[in-house]
């Protein structure tokens, strides 16, 4: 048995999500930390400090997980 899928397969068991998606989470958490905590922070640095690929991705990513793009999202002050 290969040891990536075994990891991968123990990953799920312990935590209940997959390692992109417990990744994604964590990435997500942080930008909206960030986006509340540092306004002053243009979207594309906000997005840079997550590790998106760009102010884009990070809105479409807010979006499928939030129902709002990160600007929607900094402007309700949630």
């Amino acid at each position: 048995m290969r040891t990536e899928c075994h990891f991968a397969r123990m990953f799920r068991h312990s935590l209940g999500c997959s390692v992109h998606g417990w990744i994604s989470l964590r990435r997500s958490a942080r930008a909206q930390a960030l986006l509340r905590e540092r306004p002053a922070l243009s979207l594309a640095e906000v997005a840079a400090q997550c590790g998106y690929a760009s102010a884009s991705h990070l809105s479409r990513s807010l979006r499928a997980d939030l129902g709002a793009t990160a600007g929607e999202w900094r402007k309700a002050g949630l």
